[in-house]
């Protein structure tokens, strides 16, 4: 089960994409019926992994793959999101919490 909010990660770009709930989830065609790679991915709010390639009834249904992402790593994928958006101070970019680097994410989609 996904902890929403989410960030779909495409294996050969920086581009984070921000999910906020499952109903974005389900109600935005471009998320639930994209073509995946094997190697894009969903991370939750917890930092847990999902694969992006079951597909059921023409929608991708995100599924554990048993990796996990820690703020470490998610953080270095904020910065290099941050810096494709051309964000100035990639560098300064922290959060102390994998929820709180989300909230990241979500200001600079907003953006």
């Amino acid at each position: 089960m996904v902890n929403w909010p989410a960030i779909v990660k495409h294996s050969d770009d920086a581009e984070l994409i921000y999910v906020g709930d499952e109903a974005e989830w389900n109600n935005d065609a471009e998320l639930y019926s994209c073509e995946y790679d094997v190697t894009d991915c969903l991370i939750d709010a917890a930092g847990n992994v999902f694969s992006l390639t079951n597909k059921k009834n023409k929608r991708i249904i995100p599924e554990p793959n048993g990796d996990s992402v820690g703020l470490d790593e998610l953080l270095g994928l904020i910065k290099a999101h941050a810096a494709q958006k051309g964000s100035c101070c990639v560098a300064k970019l922290y959060a102390p919490t994998i929820a709180e680097a989300f909230k990241i994410v979500a200001s600079l989609n907003e953006a």
